[in-house]
């Protein structure tokens, strides 16, 4: 069969401009002689369900959109849409073939309900037969899963990626890291042909690179579409053919850095277009949050559209925020330095400059920028004024800002080194004494956050995984501090990693903080040394005298604890080893994110 991708960028609920595109792609693809035109998940409904006020009116609309659609579309076409299955939004995939509309995953749900076969395999995954070929359709990397455990007969898999870009998930960039991502497994689990499908731009605040690909079953790669770029992926599919190919592509090396500047310069110009802003303003200090910021935002919209305010309290700072602004050739019009009397590093200071930053985003129409990082917004208090509409670095630890600025110095060498050498590590207690530089101590921060907010790693885990554990409880007890300050979330962030810290969050007033535990005190050791003799099948021993109602009651209560923690509330590691796809919004975790497709993100 002969296989198109349309990697479009759209406008979410745009049902009347984006099927007249839809419909130039199909007759595009029609005179390539297609079979089947595979859109993205995003395409009509975009990454969000709507608010339930507004659910029947959208789906009222979307109906109308896939009627006419029907009757316009020059080949047959699978296109995704957001469902509403007893109360809550799913995914469904409709084929539509000469005017017949098919919506595959419903149908295959209700036929699994009705035959009795949910028990044997997880609600029944699509098997369609299409052009000589039998067609799997995934949305979730749990999907995948099914995919490859369970026997289910198919020739392709259609994987309609609904996960934005995150930088501690290769697999979200596609086609760009198959290397590093998790498809050419799949495709060899799977024996089947594997094509993913991405879209692309900023939908919500969640970041989507394209890279559609093809890859045969023996794991080659057939064809690849590119990142951030829309296109037309058409390639020929053989479900009988065993390899190799007469001239297969080589994966490309993936670039984390490259495709994160990538990925937040898209959102950042996508949000301006949404927000209908003239350009972007932000405030320049001296530091290398806010050089990085002003060179994102060139990048993005161009000098012409970029406005900045010098706050820069010493005068070499300042000089070198001039110089920048130079650099990246800001017209001299755009670029006002505050001059403010009185205690100019202190808190007023810093309010009047963001009163400033939002009077200057006010008068040019233009959205106000904070720069704003992960690590900050996690263990700094910061001015309770904070004019930003936007923070692009917010869901960014600055060790990874460091290695963007060293990515962007080397494309052109526009942050000045002054910049470069100063790395502003947070102050905590010990910090400065097990580390020698402050490269080694924002790498430790950052490493202790990210264990614990995208891998979703206990604190004893950390601890045991990383050594330091005073530090590492200093590190999470000043997040949990921080977190009870409402506005240290601030601006909303580009969302470009798998777990965002107000996800992370604990209950404002949650007066538990939790402790490192040695090994011994562990709910699985304490769970093991309850065990009796008769359920130590392996190590029969004799039990020593104790009250055995007492220990009979207790040993439930922490058995029905575990198997709680399984669903829930506890770290499900239990002391074992950190292993790359643990917790975050791409993963099935105990505190995953809910997301639009169906509950928790699965295991990657």
């Amino acid at each position: 069969m002969r296989l198109a991708i349309a990697q479009m960028k759209t406008r979410a609920g745009d049902f009347e401009k984006t099927a007249e595109r839809m419909a130039d792609y199909a007759r595009r693809a029609a005179d390539q002689g297609v079979d089947l035109l595979v859109f993205p998940t995003t395409t009509l409904c975009g990454a969000t369900p709507v608010r339930g006020v507004d659910r029947e009116g959208f789906m009222l609309d979307l109906a109308d959109c896939v009627m006419d659609l029907a009757e316009e579309l020059a080949c047959p076409c699978l296109i995704p849409v957001l469902t509403e299955l007893g109360g809550v939004t799913t995914p469904d995939a409709l084929l539509i073939d000469n005017g017949d509309i098919n919506p595959v995953c419903l149908r295959t749900r209700f036929e699994a309900m009705t035959s009795g076969a949910a028990g044997e395999q997880r609600a029944g995954l699509p098997e369609v037969e299409f052009a000589g070929a039998r067609l799997g359709v995934a949305f979730t990397y749990e999907d995948l899963d099914d995919y490859d455990e369970y026997e289910y007969n198919v020739d392709v898999v259609l994987f309609l990626s609904g996960y934005g870009f995150a930088v501690d998930d290769p697999s979200s960039a596609l086609g760009s890291s198959l290397a590093e991502g998790r498809f050419l497994a799949d495709a060899e689990a799977t024996g089947a042909w594997m094509v993913g499908v991405g879209p692309i731009g900023c939908y919500d605040l969640q970041v989507f690179c394209g890279s559609s690909f093809v890859l045969a079953p023996w794991g080659e790669l057939v064809a690849q579409a590119p990142s951030l770029e829309e296109a037309l992926l058409v390639c020929d599919i053989d479900p009988s053919a065993e390899g190799p190919l007469a001239e297969p592509l080589t994966p490309e090396v993936y670039d984390a850095p490259l495709m994160t500047w990538g990925a937040i310069t898209t959102g950042l110009l996508d949000t301006c277009e949404r927000l209908q802003a003239s350009g972007a303003c932000l405030l320049v200090d001296g530091s290398l949050s806010s050089a990085l910021l002003a060179t994102l935002a060139t990048d993005a919209l161009g000098p012409e559209r970029v406005y900045l305010l010098v706050f820069a309290p010493d005068e070499k700072d300042a000089r070198v925020a001039e110089r920048l602004a130079r650099t990246l050739r800001i017209p001299q019009d755009h670029v006002e330095t505050l001059e403010l009397p009185g205690e100019k590093d202190g808190w007023l200071a810093r309010g009047v400059a963001q009163a400033r930053l939002s009077a200057l985003a006010h008068a040019e129409g233009c959205l106000a920028l904070g720069s704003a990082d992960k690590t900050g917004r996690a263990l700094e208090l910061t001015c309770d004024v904070d004019a930003a509409g936007l923070n692009p670095f917010g869901d960014l630890y600055r060790s990874d800002l460091i290695a963007l600025a060293h990515l962007r110095n080397t494309i052109s060498p526009v942050i000045p080194p002054e910049v470069l050498d100063k790395v502003s590590v947070p102050e905590i207690d010990g910090l400065s004494s097990e580390f020698s530089s402050d490269e080694g101590r924002l790498a430790f921060v950052d490493l202790v956050l990210s264990s614990y907010i995208e891998w979703e790693l206990s604190l004893s885990d950390i601890a045991a995984e990383r050594g330091h554990a005073e530090l590492a409880a200093a590190i999470v007890g000043r997040m949990r501090a921080c977190g009870d300050v409402p506005r240290q979330l601030g601006a909303p962030s580009l969302m470009v990693s798998s777990k965002t810290l107000g996800e992370s969050h604990a209950p404002y007033g949650l007066a538990w903080v939790d402790s490192v535990r040695p090994q011994e005190a562990r709910l699985q050791s304490r769970l093991e040394a309850l065990v009796t003799p008769e359920e130590r099948a392996d190590e029969p021993q004799e039990m020593p005298p104790t009250n055995l109602d007492h220990d009979r009651e207790v040993r439930e209560l922490l058995g029905y604890l575990r198997d709680f923690s399984a669903g829930g509330g506890f770290s499900p590691l239990g002391g074992a080893s950190l292993q790359a796809g643990q917790g975050g919004r791409h993963e099935e975790g105990p505190t995953a994110a809910p997301t639009f497709w169906e509950g928790p993100f699965s295991e990657n």
